[in-house]
């Protein structure tokens, strides 16, 4: 796939879908088949950072997906190209003529254009779907405006889909998704309960990830980059059987595998399939580790083997 950060010519025969395209869900996957129902190839444009962040980063959601986890779904989606504009100040006060004159008729090229519906663009965002179309009309390049998939009655957005992994409702997120929702992290060290349990845990900070309820949760951990994943059994809170004051912790303990030490200090994602319970205060260590083991045999009656081989397809997709 390639990978620009600059509005250079795209290969001939490529339709580009503009957005900001946070989480790549099937709404944003319905531009990508309209697309290469176009042209031969299809690109992906989007602005890196999130405009959000630019204008008011006050208000700014946590986002759905890193930078390597984007990247990583436009390969698993077959994009041929994935262009990363730089955001900022001067390209938002950019009228919408020179948008389209600089950034797609000089710039990328493209043989085709696609956006939602409701797609707006340039300075106080003034222009519309109609209004790009007549800026690029004479250039030759046509424009699409494609409804988002609609799930039930409500158009798929990605703020549907925040909400939907704060409320803890994984199996929402997924179907609006078209796959697991996962968070990127580090493992690093934590305080060893786990091996005292009898289910050992990687410890995993993720700060800049949308965290769901807390709670726990089967799911999947695996290492981007390789097609190692293990269904797994996930925490998400305070410990609260251990004390009282104790940071917001994120556990994953690996079905059938011991991966020893293996994966301190590396990148991997944490996949959350469905929330199973609250946590909760037990009287004692012994009552705990009853609770998780049945907390893993429910884990591996959730997940699926085909679901697996998608999250493992996804992860050791190469942008």
């Amino acid at each position: 796939m390639l990978v620009l950060r600059q509005p250079v010519p795209l290969p001939p025969g490529t339709a580009a879908c503009i957005g900001a395209f946070d989480g790549l869900h099937l709404g944003h996957q319905a531009l990508l088949n309209h697309a290469r129902a176009l042209q031969p190839r299809v690109a992906l444009v989007t602005f890196d950072p999130h405009p959000a962040r630019v204008l008011a980063p006050e208000r700014a959601p946590a986002l759905l997906q890193s930078d390597a986890q984007r990247a990583r779904v436009c390969a698993a989606l077959a994009v041929d190209a994935l262009v990363l504009l730089p955001f900022d100040r001067e390209l938002a006060a950019t009228s919408p003529a020179e948008f389209a004159d600089r950034l797609l008729i000089a710039g990328l090229r493209p043989a085709a254009v696609v956006v939602g519906p409701d797609f707006r663009f340039g300075a106080a965002r003034r222009g519309g779907v109609a209004d790009l179309a007549d800026l690029l009309r004479p250039a030759g390049i046509p424009v699409a405006a494609v409804d988002l998939v609609v799930d039930g009655q409500s158009k798929i957005s990605s703020s549907d889909i925040r909400t939907a992994v704060a409320a803890g409702d994984l199996e929402r997120a997924a179907a609006k998704l078209g796959r697991w929702y996962a968070i990127e992290g580090q493992v690093v060290h934590g305080a060893h309960r786990g091996r005292e349990l009898g289910a050992r845990t990687a410890n995993i900070a993720a700060t800049n990830a949308l965290l769901p309820l807390p709670g726990i949760y089967a799911g999947a951990l695996g290492v981007p980059g390789t097609t190692d994943v293990w269904p797994a059994a996930i925490s998400l809170g305070h410990n609260p059987t251990f004390g009282q004051g104790i940071p917001l912790t994120l556990e994953v303990h690996a079905l059938d595998v011991d991966l020893g030490e293996r994966l301190y200090g590396a990148t991997v994602e944490v996949a959350f399939a469905a929330r199973l319970r609250d946590e909760r205060r037990f009287p004692g260590p012994d009552e705990l580790a009853a609770q998780i083991s049945r907390d893993i045999a429910e884990v591996r009656a959730r997940i699926a083997a085909a679901d697996l081989a998608a999250f493992a397809r996804y992860l050791s997709s190469a942008p």
